[in-house]
């Protein structure tokens, strides 16, 4: 089975206890259900934008933000990639809700969201045969392949049977800290490189899911991408650095992302209290009900919605349906468009 190779260095442990600490200071601030719609719509924009920058998409966050949010249809490969990325990004909520366990359809679901654009490779299937990791160098006038990394299995069978071990290793390991289990989770998935393209951004969002899973509130509070997306080449380089079999240097370098990433969090919400966007504390908690927050999730799920969705999904009559809708139009939450039967809602710009 599974075992990995790793010391809780003095960087680490100061880490790891920094991240609890910032951690529970964001959950403490008990984000009114309105902001924190704003906080999560923010993080989404973001780690759709660096998780896709960092394999080389050239859309700003501006024009990421107005791909995702926005009601044009994506046309170039770019616009495709972030939307479907996107896509695979907000699903991770509806897997968390519906209890599922990471295991490899999920996995395999996620690759088929993420890569929707990709035409000619396997989507949502592993790889069926043999890749290298590497680049072309130039030598004596010849284009030559330098190998960084030789993936350990080649067959889909082999590279299945790679995943269940390392799933059944997160899933039984009691011992290792949960932000260490997803960052050692993260280094291993990279280094089986399961499929022939999208590993890098499917890594990214299983990770953030493992998260999830341990009760750590990724998208809504914070994200994992802004780090990597400062010095990608860095990131390759510290994911390398535990091919050998030790992950201490990787670990401090994948708990420094977190610091880093709940810092930039912590002064986010400084930011909307200081401009006085609504009041992140307080008796104004109850601006939003529970049942409310929960209709929110759903649009940001499917971008629209009409009262049927939320009729359907609350088992509740279309009245009672129309008015959760017609409560968040009335805060400036949502906004309603068209007055007929086909009208539908949408977040508020």
């Amino acid at each position: 089975m599974f075992k990995p190779n790793y010391v809780i260095s003095p960087k680490l442990l100061t880490n790891l206890t920094q991240i609890e600490r910032f951690y529970g200071q964001i959950e403490s601030e008990n984000l009114i259900p309105s902001v924190a719609l704003r906080l999560q719509n923010s993080n989404i924009a973001l780690a759709t934008h660096h998780s896709t920058s960092i394999e080389g998409n050239p859309l700003t966050p501006v024009e990421v933000t107005n791909v995702i949010l926005g009601d044009r249809i994506p046309t170039t490969k770019a616009e495709k990639e972030v939307r479907d990325y996107f896509e695979a990004l907000v699903h991770l909520d509806s897997y968390k809700q519906d209890k599922h366990k990471l295991d490899s359809s999920l996995i395999l679901e996620l690759h088929g969201l993420a890569m929707r654009h990709a035409k000619d490779m396997r989507i949502g299937e592993y790889r069926n045969s043999k890749v290298v990791v590497g680049h072309t160098e130039i030598v004596d006038g010849s284009a030559t392949i330098k190998v960084k990394h030789d993936p350990p299995a080649h067959t889909e069978g082999d590279i299945d049977k790679l995943i269940n071990e390392l799933i059944l290793w997160f899933e039984t390991d009691k011992e290792t800290p949960a932000i260490l289990k997803a960052g050692i989770f993260h280094h291993w998935f990279v280094y089986i490189h399961p499929f022939f393209d999208g590993n890098g951004r499917v890594t990214r969002l299983v990770t953030s899911y493992l998260l999830m899973l341990s009760g750590y509130e990724v998208s809504r509070y914070f994200i994992l991408d802004d780090y990597y997306d400062i010095d990608r080449l860095l990131y390759s380089d510290m994911l390398h650095s535990a091919d050998e079999g030790n992950h201490t240097e990787w670990l401090e370098y994948f708990t420094d992302g977190l610091v880093y990433s709940l810092q930039a969090a912590m002064a986010k919400i400084t930011e909307y209290k200081e401009a006085k966007l609504e009041h992140v504390k307080g008796d104004n908690r109850a601006l939003v009900t529970k049942r409310e927050e929960d209709v929110l999730r759903i649009v940001m799920e499917l971008k629209t919605v009409r009262s049927s969705d939320i009729s359907k999904r609350f088992e509740v009559t279309r009245q009672q349906a129309f008015r959760l809708l017609d409560s968040l139009v009335e805060k400036q939450i949502l906004e309603k468009k068209g007055k007929t039967k086909a009208s539908y809602y949408k977040l508020a710009k």
